[in-house]
C-alpha cells in the first residue's frame, strides 16, 4: 500500500525503509527512506490524514500550503537561513494530496513532506531553555504572517475556541444525560457554571474589532516546534493542521496551558498539578522577544486571563465527552476524560491563585522587549 501511495507523489527512487511514528493523536505518519537515482536516501513524512476530523483534506491542505509559502518567502526575504519551514511535497498531477480506495471502498487521503533532519521534538519538556523557544518560535511563526491575506484562510474547525458555544453544549448535553452521568460530576458542573462571565471575552472583543484577527496555529504545544540539536535554537513550527483565522490569545493561552502545567494532562494526583511559574516566565518571554512590538494594548491586557479561559475550555471539553459517553476524545479506561477534566479544573485554580503574579509578568516581559519608540505600560 506504502509503495502504491508514494508512486502518486512526483519524486523518483526506491523505497528502502517505512517506520510508523508514534507521535500525534489525529493522522497517522510514516517516514520513508527514499533511495534516489543518485544512491543517496532521503526521508520524507507521510501522513494519512483523519477525515473524520478534518471532513475537507483539500481545504486543510489550502491552509498549509498557503501559510507554508509565505513564510518560505518571509525567510527569504530577512536572510534568515536557521530557521525551516514545512515543504509539501505535490502529486505527480500537481496536488498538493493523493487517496487510495481502501477495502471499505472508502477513501484514504495521504499528503507528504521533506524531513526535516538534525532536529529533535519533546512531548513535554521542564527545560527552561526549550520552552523559551517553544514561545519563540510560535511567536515568529505569528509574527511573520501578521499581514497574511485572511481571506485566503478557511475555518477547517468551524467554532474550535469558541468558549462560549463549547459551554452552551455542555448545558445543553447535562439536560439530556445520555449515559447518566451528570449527577456524578455535579462539583465539576458547579464550578464551569460559577465561570460563566468569562467564556465569551476573547470572542466579544474579535467580533467587535477591539483586538485584531491574526493567523493562529490553535495548538501551540512543545511538541509541535522541531529544536535544532547543533545550536540549540528552534528549527521549525509544525503540524499546521489547524491553521486558522483567530486571536493570538487562543496560541497564548493554550501554548501556558501546555507547556508551564508540571503534569501530563491526564495526572489523577491533582497535587502534581500546578503551574510552574519559572516555564510561564520561559514561553511568555520567548513570545515576547518576537511579539511585543506587534501586539496591541488590548491583547497584552487579556493575556494572563487568556490561559484561564482557555484552560476551562479544554476542562469543558473533556467534561462534555465524558457526560457524552465518550465520543470524541480516545480513552484507555472508564473515567479517563473524567480524571483529564479534573486535572484541567486543578490548572483553571491555579492559574486564578496566580493571576496577579501572572498579570504583572506579562507586562514585565512586554516592557523588557519593546524597541524604543513604542510606550511601556504602567501597572
Amino acid at each position: 500500500m506504502i509503495e502504491e501511495i508514494l508512486k502518486k507523489f512526483n519524486i523518483g527512487g526506491e523505497l528502502v525503509e517505512v517506520t510508523k511514528t508514534g507521535s500525534g493523536n489525529i493522522n497517522k505518519t510514516y517516514v520513508l527512506s527514499v533511495k534516489g537515482n543518485d544512491g543517496i536516501i532521503k526521508k520524507y513524512l507521510l501522513q494519512q490524514i483523519n477525515t473524520k476530523v478534518f471532513s475537507e483534506p483539500y481545504k486543510l491542505m489550502k491552509n498549509i500550503e498557503g501559510v507554508t509559502s509565505y513564510l518560505k518567502k518571509q525567510l527569504i526575504k530577512n536572510g534568515d537561513t536557521k530557521h525551516k519551514v514545512l515543504e509539501v511535497i505535490k502529486t505527480r498531477d500537481g496536488k498538493p494530496l493523493c487517496y487510495v480506495t481502501n477495502e471499505s471502498d472508502t477513501r484514504e487521503y495521504y499528503r507528504m513532506y521533506d524531513y526535516i533532519d538534525n532536529a529533535i521534538s519533546y512531548d513535554c519538556s521542564f527545560d527552561s531553555n526549550v520552552v523559551f523557544c517553544t514561545g519563540k518560535a510560535f511567536g515568529n511563526f505569528q509574527r511573520l504572517l501578521e499581514h497574511y491575506p485572511m481571506d485566503k484562510l478557511e475555518e477547517t474547525i468551524k467554532g474550535f475556541h469558541d468558549t462560549k458555544e463549547r459551554y452552551n453544549k455542555l448545558i445543553y448535553d447535562i439536560k439530556i444525560d445520555p449515559e447518566g452521568r451528570a449527577l456524578e460530576v455535579s462539583r465539576e458542573i458547579v464550578f464551569i457554571l460559577m465561570r460563566e462571565d468569562s467564556y465569551s471575552q476573547i470572542t466579544s472583543e474579535l467580533n467587535a474589532g477591539e483586538i485584531p484577527l491574526r493567523v493562529t496555529h490553535n495548538d501551540t504545544k512543545v511538541n509541535n516546534v522541531m529544536i535544532n540539536k547543533d545550536i540549540n535554537d528552534y528549527l521549525a513550527v509544525i503540524d499546521l493542521d489547524t491553521v486558522m483565522p483567530g486571536s493570538m490569545l487562543y496560541d497564548y493561552g493554550d501554548g501556558i496551558r501546555s507547556t508551564a502545567s508540571t503534569a501530563s494532562e491526564d495526572e489523577t494526583n491533582l497535587d502534581k498539578v500546578q503551574l510552574d511559574m519559572d516555564l510561564f516566565k520561559s514561553y511568555t518571554d520567548g513570545y515576547m522577544s518576537e511579539m511585543a512590538d506587534h501586539l496591541t494594548y488590548e491583547e497584552v491586557s487579556l493575556m494572563g486571563e487568556s490561559i484561564r479561559i482557555i484552560t476551562l475550555e479544554l476542562a469543558i471539553r473533556f467534561l462534555n465527552d465524558y457526560i457524552n459517553g465518550d465520543t470524541y476524545f480516545k480513552i484507555n479506561y472508564d473515567k479517563h476524560n473524567l480524571d483529564r477534566a479534573r486535572n484541567q479544573i486543578k490548572l483553571v485554580q491555579e492559574i486564578e491563585n496566580k493571576l496577579d503574579e501572572i498579570n504583572k509578568y506579562i507586562v514585565d516581559s512586554y516592557n523588557k522587549y519593546i524597541t524604543k519608540g513604542r510606550p511601556k505600560i504602567k501597572i
